[in-house]
């Protein structure tokens, strides 16, 4: 067959099936059809996210007391934190997570109004979380008001020196010689650990005007559980780790453990500008303050030496007491600047 004909042939050919095809097609209304152009930046998504990092430079002061005992503490701290934060515009909620460090500190002391010293060092480290609910205003407008709720841990703790304790519980923790009846003690010492659990609430709102945006909170601590450990509180004794026969010396046994509990205010406010439609700088400032009271656990031992007027010497004995000190007032009070870069999408 020449090669011409063989060509008009396989035209009619498709010209005859081209119809059933489009026919057998169209018995099939229900297929799927193609995405559309930018499905995966639907406007009717309800769900930003946003994350970033701060800075915070803060300034504190703690008032300590256990009995008729206080110290003051002030304190400059250099922090960075990241936090991840995720609105729902069909609820009207947001969740964000936080966590801080203090990565610089500085600072100085004082004992029952004496001299000040220098703050050797220092802990501040955090991590909260935050569930709001903002029914007022309009969530796709950029604008709401309304609740938020939260739960925030903080080790903040200064280091205002160290308590020597002795370590010795009973009178085989003694060292001594029935020849020449000298004796002696171990010791030890810690430093400050103070640990909050805070819940808090309050109201939230956030006003997003296209160029610019605000941030703000104000809420109450209605209840803190405050612990650690008060390693620079020295609960006095009579004597050195060690002495002769015929002696009797009072030591302190341990560092005092405290719990108790606060209350207190805080806040933020951040005025933010927006570069670009994803990023978004913000400044503004943040402060909380607790006050509450805690109780000072401690133990202090009366040690007797050896005994006799000449050797061999009698062994010495050991009695140990726990003491408690209650309702001590405290107070934490920190302020500052805050700087925040993040990235929405």
């Amino acid at each position: 067959m020449p090669r011409s004909l063989s060509c008009l042939c396989a035209i009619a050919a498709l010209g005859v099936v081209t119809p059933s095809l489009a026919a057998d097609y169209n018995d099939y209304p229900d297929l799927r059809p193609a995405y559309p152009d930018s499905w995966e930046n639907s406007a009717d998504n309800p769900l930003h996210f946003e994350a970033g990092v701060r800075y915070w430079y803060s300034i504190g002061q703690m008032n300590l007391s256990v009995g008729p005992n206080s110290e003051t503490i002030d304190s400059k701290t250099h922090s960075g934190e990241a936090f991840v934060r995720i609105d729902d515009d069909s609820t009207s909620t947001f969740v964000e997570a936080t966590a801080g460090y203090g990565v610089a500190h500085e600072g100085t002391y004082s004992t029952n109004g004496g001299p000040e010293f220098s703050m050797p060092a220092a802990r501040l480290g955090y991590v909260g979380a935050d569930f709001g609910w903002l029914p007022f205003g309009d969530p796709k407008a950029g604008v709401g008001l309304g609740a938020v709720v939260g739960y925030q841990y903080t080790n903040d703790s200064p280091d205002t020196g160290r308590a020597n304790f002795t370590t010795a519980e009973s009178a085989s923790d003694i060292s001594w010689s029935p020849t020449t009846g000298a004796w002696s003690v171990g010791g030890d010492s810690e430093i400050n650990t103070f640990e909050i659990h805070e819940a808090k609430i309050g109201v939230a709102g956030r006003a997003d005007m296209g160029a610019f945006d605000l941030t703000g909170e104000a809420t109450v601590t209605p209840y803190a559980w405050v612990s650690g450990t008060y390693g620079g509180y020295d609960a006095g004794g009579a004597g050195a780790f060690g002495g002769g026969p015929n002696t009797t010396t009072a030591l302190q046994a341990s560092a005092a453990s405290i719990n108790g509990y606060a209350y207190g205010v805080g806040g933020k406010l951040l005025v933010g500008f927006h570069p670009t439609d994803n990023l978004t700088l913000r400044l503004g400032g943040r402060a909380t303050y607790l006050q509450g009271a805690y109780d000072a656990t401690y133990d202090r031992v009366v040690i007797d030496g050896p005994t006799g007027g000449a050797a061999p010497y009698t062994a010495p004995t050991l009695a140990k007491q726990t003491f408690i000190s209650d309702n001590n007032p405290f107070s934490m009070f920190r302020y500052g600047a805050l700087v925040e870069l993040s990235g929405r999408f």
